[in-house]
């Protein structure tokens, strides 16, 4: 049995002309990327378009892609970008009364109060949910390290505050 082949490797043998490596990597970072897009949109039909433009860049930009890179980060910064272009949903139109009984609405009522924050800041910290470091979240979006933990602290706390942290 084969090893299963890295997402670097699989990249370069997609910028090779095997089709069957974006089919793997699809497979492999759809279902991820669908959530994170969701978090990142606040919306399912602005995440799903915001996948399918992912997945198009991914394609159209595959020889831009460095092996050197970190597979996920390139991704996600497609992903991200993706993201921002969608249309993002009217604030005012969410309910801010927080569901009682229902962890299925809390997870409704944490993605309203993470698109109540600055967009640079919603951005930083979705992206250290996802596990990168301040530093590779600095990289993406062009920040420095020190601004991402800024910024992070800052979305903590203001979530907190949404939700009405008890502390």
């Amino acid at each position: 049995m084969a090893p299963t082949p890295t997402d670097a490797e699989l990249m370069i043998a997609l910028q090779g002309g095997d089709h069957g490596a974006y089919e793997r990597l699809y497979e492999r970072w759809g279902l991820k990327v669908m959530h994170f897009l969701i978090r990142r949109t606040g919306s399912y039909l602005a995440a799903e378009e915001a996948l399918q433009e992912t997945w198009l860049r991914v394609f159209r930009f595959r020889e831009s892609y460095n092996p050197a890179r970190r597979f996920s980060a390139w991704l996600y910064t497609i992903a991200a970008n993706a993201g921002h272009d969608a249309r993002e949903p009217a604030t005012e139109s969410f309910d801010w009364e927080p569901p009682v009984h229902s962890q299925h609405h809390l997870k409704d009522y944490v993605i309203r109060a993470l698109h109540s924050l600055d967009p640079l800041d919603r951005r930083a910290i979705l992206l250290t949910i996802e596990g990168f470091s301040s530093k590779e979240v600095g990289a993406m979006l062009k920040m420095r390290s020190g601004t991402i933990r800024m910024r992070i602290k800052r979305a903590r706390e203001h979530i907190k505050s949404e939700l009405g942290d008890p502390d």
